[in-house]
């Protein structure tokens, strides 16, 4: 890989687990510090994704064969793209919980809570499989990845269960499933960059 595009990939992904911590953080207890770091590194993030695609960009050749070189780098920016959609919707949700006195269940705070914490130690593989570009490592994040994607799975259907039995109630039921959702996002963006990582340094 192009050591300075590999950079300035690893410098997005530090900043994205920076963002989806801060979120966890936000999710357990909300404070004035959340509030604040979370303004901060919402700007931050976006101008390094934005600066690593027209990085990219600037390294591409007009025209000829040469400018199909740079496309697979793209292809892993726009992933890391879609890691920052699916953040900054959790983001936007725990904001949200916080300003609107929700309140979850025991057991939905320890299914997102468990959710957060693998999605965290799925997106930390990133900087250490860009400097490795180790297949055992990206294999290692794809099983732990799916396993995780079917756990949440689960756990929809089980709210479905505490819905009916009254244990959760109906108007925040759409916030925790949004949570979920976005989580499963970033486990599967996380996926999808570990691949195309393997697929790009097994070409070069």
């Amino acid at each position: 890989m192009d050591k300075e595009i590999k950079e300035k990939m690893i410098l997005v992904c530090q900043s994205l687990m920076r963002m989806l911590e801060l979120a966890f953080e936000g999710f357990q207890k909300p404070t004035e510090r959340f509030f604040e770091e979370e303004a901060e590194f919402e700007d931050k993030i976006y101008e390094y994704s934005s600066e690593l695609t027209g990085f990219i960009i600037s390294k591409s050749p007009s025209s000829g064969r040469e400018k199909e070189r740079v496309k697979p780098y793209l292809s892993i920016a726009s992933s890391l793209g879609r890691l920052t959609y699916n953040i900054q919707g959790i983001l936007d949700r725990v904001r949200g919980k916080s300003e609107n006195h929700i309140l979850f269940s025991d057991q939905a705070v320890k299914e997102v809570s468990g959710l957060f914490q693998e999605a965290i130690r799925l997106l930390e593989n990133l900087p250490n499989l860009l400097t490795t570009e180790s297949k055992s490592l990206a294999q290692r994040i794809g099983e732990e990845g799916r396993s995780m994607l079917r756990i949440a799975d689960a756990y929809s259907e089980d709210h479905e269960e505490r819905l009916i039995d009254g244990i959760c109630v109906p108007e925040h039921s759409p916030l925790y499933l949004s949570i979920i959702e976005s989580l499963k996002g970033v486990m599967v963006h996380t996926l999808a960059v570990s691949g195309k990582i393997v697929s790009l340094s097994s070409k070069s």
